[in-house]
């Protein structure tokens, strides 16, 4: 990949891939150093970054995300963080004015969104990530495997754990 093609990543897939950083870090001040180390490290190794294919620009934003991912887990290792550090950034802010009832839907919506993000946020780490990795940065699970050098039946079988333990937590909080 070249200076030019890296600046066209960035440009293009710069704030997707710092909003991966959010979701993984669970903090806007932390995200933004992930963000800055994970770029510096893509542009060290600007060289194994292939960015002349077809979907050149996609596979070096999966590059990227993976380097953060995996800066990201060297980094809690060093802090001694658990598996619960979550902290949601705030909520997306309503461009219409809506009626009661369309502020009562939105409401309830932001409410389980919340619930969700947190218990997705307190996920073991190694299923966090593919949750994010594959819901949020919409990666493949061969993209997925590849970023974080394990097996495609590993990625799916996390996936697949990820959604029980989601899909067990939530209905606990819904149907009591």
């Amino acid at each position: 990949m070249t200076q030019e093609q890296f600046e066209t990543l960035l440009s293009q897939h710069g704030n997707e891939i710092f909003g991966f950083c959010c979701h993984i870090t669970g903090s806007r001040n932390t995200a933004e150093d992930l963000y800055q180390d994970a770029v510096f490290k893509a542009f060290e190794l600007l060289g194994r970054i292939d960015g002349s294919s077809k979907n050149g620009l996609k596979q070096a934003r999966n590059y990227v995300i993976g380097i953060a991912v995996k800066l990201n887990r060297n980094l809690m290792r060093k802090r001694s963080l658990n598996d619960s550090f979550f902290v949601s950034d705030g909520e997306l802010l309503l461009g219409n004015a809506m009626d009661d009832s369309d502020i009562a839907h939105e409401t309830e919506r932001k409410s389980v969104h919340k619930d969700l993000r947190t218990i997705v946020g307190n996920l073991p780490e190694r299923l966090r990530n593919v949750v994010y990795m594959y819901y949020y940065a919409e990666m493949s699970v061969a993209d997925i495997a590849q970023q974080l050098d394990i097996p495609q039946g590993t990625v799916k079988s996390r996936l697949s754990k990820a959604r029980k333990e989601i899909k067990k937590k939530m209905e606990g909080l819904y149907h009591e």
